[in-house]
């Protein structure tokens, strides 16, 4: 999909962003340049002048690359609803109802332009505050993410990490990885088990199984980069390693979402933060949804196992600033505050550009960890390749067609099982597109959801250097007894996040303002255990979306958050303080002030609580996705039983957190390798005796396959006009033909609905001939009980013929006796 804007739409956006991010003079520039503390970085100083003057329609390619970023977080119908508002924007009727003002949106003077934005932002109408939210973030996203010049003014190393080969030791050898290709047009590609995505439970599960000597074979739609490849950078981690270039927004433009997107999944690009299940989700998940493996010592002695083998601990860390201020604010109001263990092998890892890939291969994602295991014992690899649908045979899922990033396509036949680890977004896209049906599929979506508290202080911090994530506060985690409330923790700096969610825009003046000082802020998350729910759908593209809105209670836990983390940077003497609500203004304390006891400070407290946290009012991300594909006993209220095995299915398991019967309050990764260790360690060794190992179970009716060649098959399939379909036939008559051949028709022809249309018209074509041989059948018995019915006449008419004529030769014997 491509956002081709007319020249009056590009006009329209263009007014937009040059409001948004406006060329100011250089009386701004020199009071900006005041603003810097003395030992800002030289290269900020430099560029100053670039940020003050420089408007977004200034930025080569700007425009083009904002339309495009609409286009990768946005689905078509939020697209085109922002093409419909840009479309009225350029009319004088349409801005009339849209801004009060009779002329044109580009003929409106630049502070006419910054009037309407600021009075959108705060509109009573959701479709004004969805068209600020949505316009502003994503024009200070792409100015912040794509351009060093404006990077490099608000004091960030654009370039990466700046110690990155100051000490050559840490710089650890990447796994050799080899990686398989679809060299033909439907090509069939033979394993024993298909695993779709290498995340968090997808590496565990490959892993696992090639050491029992399955063969494997992981299909990941991201891509691999060695950890001497990366360049830390927000574009470039961005770019290749998360969904959506890194903003994903739900379907109301209420969240922004991140998620990983890459060899590894989300532990390429995770924060380190390794924390364990904590026992009341244990026992809510054993004792409330029937899960009693949750409390089982078999899952008890996974823990260990997952956190040896990632070298998960917390004795080698060491805080950063922002870190250390959280953790000194904690103890000066009582608030409880621990460590949060790393996933760095044991090692000190002062690295804060891992959101990015870890460009010194100390910290212990997949690609480090069970992806190493599985390589090394003979599990195949192929990347960029992307799950179009599940194939099955009755019940028993065999296989998947594939699709490369060279647009080819492929078969994937999967003689044992296939395992979707594809994550909470993608696997339920998978499974529906798969033609499965159980309603709750895609339902009970679990985000995690956050908001922003950001304090500005006189020192220089930047948030930037050091550990990410070490320290965490749970003072409101069980504010009503639920354990449904928040942690405070640090998040992961980069200008972009900060400019387009964690700073709220007022003007594009003041905006301009706070980004230089972004070297001397420190930003906090609350981050609650959603007890609301959204959900996983496709789009008229067959991609998926989120549906998720923010429950009111836990709005309410999210605002209880945002004061505690407010308090914290109060007491660390923060000179400003801000939230992303709206209606709410920064607190600035005044000379004087008394802290918690100040009257100014319980009168913006209040302002916070009346404002609360409500979609489009207020800045809320995620970077947690789960439960999507619920586990649970029964099919009416779940998607996947005990063992991770799909409802109504023979051979299909879900891996990843979206089998999370609840929010897990923690960071998922550890819980999800957690779960999939323990369920598949159970899993016999491959046996050595058969072609194919466990065949009985591939059929329903427990026979095995016919040794035809479906290599043979694809061979014959040679005409490039038309897709052509072969078919296997199981040998038992009780089962249904299984589809296992797709070819063979040039790539740009071959689309979704194609490939839906040739399955149901083959599906159309076996009824068909099972509806014939059925009506010939009861053809046949209709002319056998014909035929015998009228052997049945003529016996009886014989009989009767016979029997008269006796009765007759009686009657003239009897006369003769008489002498009649």
């Amino acid at each position: 999909m491509v956002l081709a804007l007319t020249d009056a739409q590009r006009q329209s956006l263009a007014a937009v962003c040059d409001c948004i991010f406006q060329a100011h003079g250089a009386g701004l520039a020199a009071e900006v340049k005041s603003l810097l503390p003395a030992t800002a970085p030289a290269y900020q100083r430099e560029h100053i002048d670039a940020l003050v003057t420089t408007k977004f329609s200034d930025l080569p390619g700007a425009l083009d690359a904002l339309a495009d970023q609409f286009t990768r977080s946005l689905s078509k119908d939020s697209v085109d609803k922002i093409g419909l508002v840009l479309s009225l924007l350029s009319t004088r009727p349409g801005t009339l109802v849209l801004t009060g003002h009779a002329s044109t949106f580009p003929e409106l003077s630049v502070e006419q332009r910054e009037a309407v934005l600021q009075s959108w932002r705060t509109s009573r109408l959701t479709l004004l505050r969805q068209a600020f939210r949505g316009l502003s973030a994503f024009t200070l996203y792409v100015t912040y993410n794509l351009y060093d010049n404006m990077i490099l003014a608000t004091g960030y190393p654009a370039y990466g990490d700046e110690h990155r080969f100051a000490d050559k030791s840490r710089l650890r050898p990447h796994h050799p990885y080899q990686f398989e290709s679809i060299r033909t047009q439907f090509e069939v590609i033979e394993t024993d088990i298909l695993v779709v995505g290498s995340g968090a439970g997808g590496g565990v599960v490959a892993s696992e199984l090639a050491k029992k000597g399955w063969k494997v074979l992981v299909v990941e739609k991201g891509e691999y980069i060695k950890p001497e490849d990366m360049a830390g950078t927000q574009r470039e981690g961005f770019s290749r390693l998360y969904e959506s270039a890194g903003l994903m927004a739900t379907e109301d433009g209420s969240m922004n979402i991140l998620a990983g997107s890459g060899f590894g999944g989300g532990t390429t690009i995770n924060w380190c933060a390794s924390l364990r299940p904590q026992h009341f989700l244990r026992e809510q998940w054993a004792k409330e949804h029937g899960l009693p493996y949750f409390l089982s010592t078999e899952f008890a002695q996974s823990i260990e196992a997952v956190c040896q083998r990632m070298g998960v601990s917390d004795e080698h860390l060491e805080h950063n600033r922002p870190n250390t201020m959280l953790v000194d604010g904690s103890k000066k109001l009582g608030y409880p505050i621990a460590k949060i263990p790393q996933n760095t092998g044991g090692a000190k890892h002062a690295c804060g550009f891992c959101g990015f890939g870890c460009v010194y291969g100390e910290k212990q994602g997949g690609t480090v960890t069970w992806l190493k295991d599985a390589a090394e014992h003979g599990a195949k690899f192929l990347v960029k390749t992307t799950v179009e649908r599940l194939l099955f045979a009755s019940r028993h899922c065999i296989g998947a067609l594939v699709r490369d990033s060279e647009d080819r396509l492929a078969l994937v036949r999967a003689r044992q099982s296939v395992v979707v680890s594809a994550g909470t977004i993608h696997s339920p896209a998978v499974l529906m597109r798969s033609g499965l049906k159980n309603p709750r599929i895609g339902r009970n979506l679990r985000l995690h959801p956050v908001v922003i508290t950001t304090g500005f202080f006189d020192e220089q911090i930047k948030p930037w250097e050091g550990a990410i994530m070490t320290a965490i506060s749970s003072v409101q985690e069980n504010w009503d007894g639920s354990h449904h409330g928040v942690k405070i923790e640090v998040i992961n700096a980069f200008p972009g996040g900060q400019a387009a969610s964690y700073t709220p825009w007022t003007s594009s003046a003041e905006h301009k303002r706070l980004m230089a000082q972004y070297g001397n802020s420190m930003t906090l998350i609350s981050i609650a255990r959603d007890r609301g729910s959204g959900r996983i759908f496709l789009d008229s593209e067959q991609k998926p979306r989120m549906d998720y809105t923010i429950d009111p209670y836990d709005g309410n836990s999210l605002t209880r958050g945002t004061i505690a983390a407010a308090e914290i940077h109060l007491v660390n003497g923060a000179r400003r303080i801000t939230t992303t609500q709206v209606d709410v203004p920064d607190y600035l304390p005044t000379p004087g002030h008394t802290y918690l006891s100040d009257p100014a400070w319980k009168e913006w407290v209040a302002k916070v609580e009346k404002a609360g946290t409500r979609p489009n009012r207020c800045a809320i991300g995620s970077a947690h996705q789960m439960g999507s594909n619920q586990m649970g006993t029964k099919p009416s209220s779940s998607v996947v039983d005990p063992r991770g095995r799909v409802w109504g299915t023979e051979g299909l398991y879900v891996a990843d957190a979206s089998i999370f019967p609840t929010a897990s309050g923690v960071n998922p990764m550890i819980t999800v390798r957690r779960v999939f260790l323990s369920l598949f360690l159970s899993l016999p060794p491959r046996p050595r005796h058969s072609r194919f190992p466990l065949a009985r179970r591939i059929c329903p009716c427990r026979t095995r396959l016919r040794a035809s060649s479906t290599r043979t098959l694809a061979s014959r399939a040679r005409r490039p006009s038309r897709l052509v379909c072969s078919l296997v036939h199981l040998s038992s008559p009780l089962c249904s033909p299984l589809l296992v051949v797709v070819a063979d028709t040039p790539s740009s022809s071959v689309s979704h609905e194609a490939v839906n249309e040739v399955f149901s018209s083959r599906a159309r074509t076996l009824s068909a001939r099972r509806a014939r041989k059925i009506e010939r059948e009861r053809e046949r018995k209709r002319g056998a009980d014909s035929i015998a019915n009228q052997a049945q006449e003529r016996l009886r008419r014989e009989q009767n013929s016979r029997r008269r004529g006796e009765l007759d030769t009686k009657g003239t014997e009897g006369k003769a006796g008489r002498g009649i």
